[in-house]
């Protein structure tokens, strides 16, 4: 009977844990030879024990095990010293493990300056490289300093509000989180303010951004410092800096802390992109991409001062004179579902040929019955806005009178296929500057003069520059060859330019004397709003004229409608006034009947005082304004050309657009009758683009080029020494779109919200008292003057109470009567204005059909130029601020 070997008892884990070290020390050794001999020794018995320990299956207890380790030794000041040397040395061994992968991209990090795509500045592709460098290439080190960053909102919520508290402007969210309120929607939010949860949490998440944000940064910089060929965010940064304007200087000390590369490199890498936006230009003006109809171009001039500080005979400051544009593309489903013959070059010939025996009339541009009817409803929406943004407010505002027209022609919204021009070195202030103009157009495409004039081209610009076209044109006439006689091209006005100087000189027409204190023209109710009341220079800020000519506007309108309520019009109630949409809509109806109504218009044109006449006649004049301007924006071009054919009738009454009398009706015609079906839908749906691509923010193609010119002297004046016309050619010009992208690509990366609103005007309160007080007290608008007393004539003060003198009152023009007439007059004395409004008579060449033997109307007579080149432009201001 074999013996049982002897197994011990024990009750407690200290008795266990006892045993086994009593046993260890019988073979000489100690817990920590015997764990050190247990994870090393390479038997396959020992290596199966501990073969767990590190996968996911055993990784639990391993854990424990290390902190229990950890707990041991940190119990001391000295031991936890050691422990942190110990963790500092397995970190730096992790972080120097850490890099990019070498070698040129798309195999390794580096970029090259001078073979960079525009790809490489796209948010995507941005995002896709911090993304593998945080991910793949350098997670431990983007790990540890974003842990260190967000240490502080792990905290408890109480601890982390006091904290918010005491904080510096980092954590401050009345500083730097002061835009909170803006992402915060007040219109359908239950509460006019957003509460203390949702602010922490936008405060959060904005503090977690700006961590990833430094973290990435501080892993870009070091990997950088390790290997200057990692250099992805330090190429992009350059650009972003050069973009900025940021100084050599500062730039050159950003390069030595490596967050970004040096300006040489950057002015490279703009300088390879230049050349690719030169192919660009090149395809979307070959010869395959012109078929069936060319991309749109549109130009404009750019003056600016190249300024020398110490001069010389050789170096002096001088002006610089040149002219920029973009290539637009259609939208092609303007042209894919239209025949492709219209947009042909001999359809349009033929088109400028039946024009020849087109009768002109006064009725193509006197509103129709339905134009009429929408411009009623137009001024009836300009009312309906100002009474419920200032004045009533109702629970049922589906049934009261929509505060936007009815749609005509709607453009569809989307982002316009744009590319920039290379800026040319020549002006388009005269005839031989757009042939210098022409010319460059043409190396910039590298097509021959015989493709580029062999394909119908339109263009877009200003009265000056369309002004010098045709006297080019003239001066070329008659020309068998193609290349000189410029038969393919021809130009439309600037749908902005049309819009400024029009209004201008509608705005001039009502503006008044402002030296003579009893006339009450616009300058008056300018003064009475706190505003500069001068008379505009001829060239000015278009952009504030405007905002004036809707405000004096709206006022006034304010004023009539508190006159048509019968309620007092001292001041404005600080509350508005809450109506039924039934009331509301008879207010409406009351004050359009009662201040824009041909009966009353007719009646108060009789009055002795001129002052009810001179305010209905604004009052029309300047509704114009507003709705060709709203037009606009809506994006609708069917608006916009019913004001346009308005404008050509008022303009034979105004003084100082005798030009634009002229050219804009040519073009209206144009674009409405003479052309082919197709090609007149597809041009008056590219008048207007919306950059954003959104609906409501529609602009003119020139007003988007005069952003871009503004741009374009921006980086001129902000990039230091050095930066000349050349290089603004060269390295800036082609970038534009792509350098503002990424000035506001820094709010995106800041953490924060790029909002993109409309400039929107507002009259306050104390504004419109003031304005009302002073209404009242001339008596505008109710006619209670011219029932009391004879005002032609005043008592002189101190003369007497007996001695009278007279004086005149000045009755405003009736611009749209007086251009009706002028219209009128001229086809009974046989249309010669009328005749010149055909398009033949500029556009019609002569070479056409030379070999048909077409007899040719026209002379060069007919085009009432001078031989001579316009040297300015008229009736145009180029200056907009």
């Amino acid at each position: 009977m074999k013996r049982r070997p002897f197994k011990p008892q024990f009750k407690t884990e200290y008795q266990k844990i006892r045993f086994v070290c009593d046993i260890i020390s019988r073979f000489n050794m100690t817990p920590k030879k015997f764990i050190l001999a247990f994870l090393t020794n390479q038997h396959i018995d020992l290596a199966l024990r501990r073969g767990c320990w590190g996968t996911k299956t055993g990784w639990t207890t391993t854990l424990e095990l290390i902190q229990a380790i950890k707990r041991l030794a940190t119990k001391s000041k000295a031991s936890r010293c050691l422990w942190r040397e110990f963790i500092l040395q397995e970190a730096k061994t992790f972080v120097n493990s850490e890099s990019p992968k070498r070698g040129v991209f798309p195999n390794g990090a580096y970029h090259n300056s001078r073979t960079v795509h525009e790809n490489f500045f796209a948010r995507q592709s941005k995002d896709d490289r911090d993304s593998k460098l945080v991910t793949e290439d350098m997670p431990f080190l983007y790990e540890l300093i974003s842990s260190k960053l967000l240490n502080r909102i792990k905290k408890k919520p109480q601890e982390s509000s006091k904290n918010d508290s005491e904080d510096d402007e980092s954590t401050s969210i009345d500083s730097e989180d002061s835009d909170v309120d803006l992402a915060f929607n007040t219109e359908d939010a239950s509460t006019v303010e957003p509460g203390r949860d949702h602010i922490r949490k936008v405060s959060k998440n904005r503090q977690e951004t700006r961590a990833h944000m430094t973290a990435k940064t501080v892993c870009a910089m070091v990997s950088f410092g390790e290997n200057r060929r990692a250099n992805s965010m330090q190429l992009y940064n350059s650009v972003v800096f050069l973009a900025c304007g940021v100084t050599e200087r500062i730039n050159s000390y950003l390069h030595y802390i490596g967050l970004t590369m040096s300006r040489k490199t950057a002015l490279s890498a703009l300088d390879r992109l230049g050349h690719q936006a030169k192919k660009r230009i090149a395809q979307k003006l070959s010869v395959s991409a012109r078929k069936p109809l060319s991309p749109l171009l549109c130009i404009d001039n750019i003056d600016f001062e190249e300024r020398v500080h110490f001069k010389s005979v050789e170096k002096t400051s001088h002006m610089f004179h040149g002219t920029w544009g973009y290539v637009h593309t259609l939208d092609p489903s303007l042209i894919l579902e239209a025949d492709p013959e219209e947009f042909s070059m001999s359809q349009f010939q033929k088109a400028i040929k039946d024009s020849v025996n087109l009768k002109i009339s006064p009725t193509m541009f006197l509103p129709t019955f339905e134009e009429e009817s929408h411009f009623c409803n137009a001024i009836k929406s300009q009312i309906a806005q100002v009474m419920m943004s200032y004045i009533a407010t109702t629970d049922d505002p589906k049934s009261s009178i929509p505060l936007e027209p009815p749609s005509i022609d709607q453009i569809r919204a989307q982002k316009p296929d744009i590319e920039m021009f290379e800026l040319m070195l020549a002006s388009d202030n005269c005839a031989e500057g757009i042939g210098e103009i022409l010319t460059d157009i043409i190396k910039q495409t590298n097509l021959t003069p015989d493709e580029f004039f062999s394909e119908l081209q339109i263009m877009d610009g200003d009265l000056g520059t369309l002004q010098n076209m045709e006297c080019l044109r003239g001066q070329r006439k008659p020309s068998g060859h193609k290349e000189d006689s410029l038969g393919n091209i021809f130009m439309l006005l600037g749908a902005s330019h049309t819009l400024w100087n029009i209004a201008q000189a509608i705005y001039l027409k009502h503006f008044g004397n402002n030296k003579t204190q009893d006339d009450l023209g616009a300058w008056r109710t300018l003064q009475a709003l706190g505003l500069p009341s001068e008379k505009p220079a001829a060239k000015n800020d278009f952009t504030l004229m405007l905002t004036s000519i809707q405000k004096i506007h709206e006022v006034t309108l304010i004023h009539c409608l508190l006159l048509v309520m019968g309620i007092p019009r001292t001041s404005l109630p600080n509350e508005k006034i809450k109506l039924k949409a039934k009331s509301i809509n008879h207010v409406i109806n009351l004050c359009y009947d009662r201040f824009f109504g041909c009966t009353q218009l007719k009646k108060a044109e009789t009055f002795n005082s001129p002052k009810l006449f001179n305010l209905m006649t604004r009052l029309r004049d300047f509704a114009t304004i507003v709705e060709a301007d709203r037009s606009m924006k809506a994006g609708d071009i069917g608006r916009l050309l019913n004001i346009w054919r308005r404008w050509s009738v008022m303009a034979q009454g105004i003084t100082g657009l005798t030009h634009y009398a002229i050219h804009l009706p040519r073009m209206i015609i144009l674009i409405t009758k003479v052309l082919p079906p197709a090609l007149r839908h597809a041009i008056q749906h590219s008048l207007l683009i919306t950059p954003s691509g959104r609906p409501n923010h529609f602009v003119a193609k020139d007003f988007f080029l005069e952003t871009e010119n503004y741009w374009l002297k921006y980086f001129f004046n902000n990039n230091g020494v050095g930066t000349s016309a050349k290089r603004l050619r060269d390295v800036f010009s082609s970038n534009v779109p792509l350098l503002q992208r990424l000035i506001r690509s820094i709010k995106d990366d800041s953490g924060k919200s790029d909002y993109y609103q409309s400039k929107k005007h507002h009259i306050t309160l104390q504004a419109i008292n003031s304005f009302l007080r002073m209404a009242i007290s001339k008596s505008i608008g109710d006619g209670t003057d011219s029932l009391q007393f004879d005002p032609n004539t005043t008592t002189e003060k101190g003369k007497g109470t007996g001695r009278k003198r007279k004086r005149a009152k000045v009755k405003s023009q009736d611009v749209m009567k007086e251009g009706m007439e002028v219209m009128r007059d001229d086809q009974l004395k046989g249309g010669s204005i009328l005749k010149r409004l055909r398009p033949s008579t500029t556009l019609l060449n002569p070479s056409w059909d030379l070999e048909a033997g077409f007899t040719v109307t026209n002379s060069p007579t007919l085009l009432n130029l001078s031989p001579s080149n316009h040297n300015n432009h008229q009736d145009d201001n180029q200056n907009y601020n």
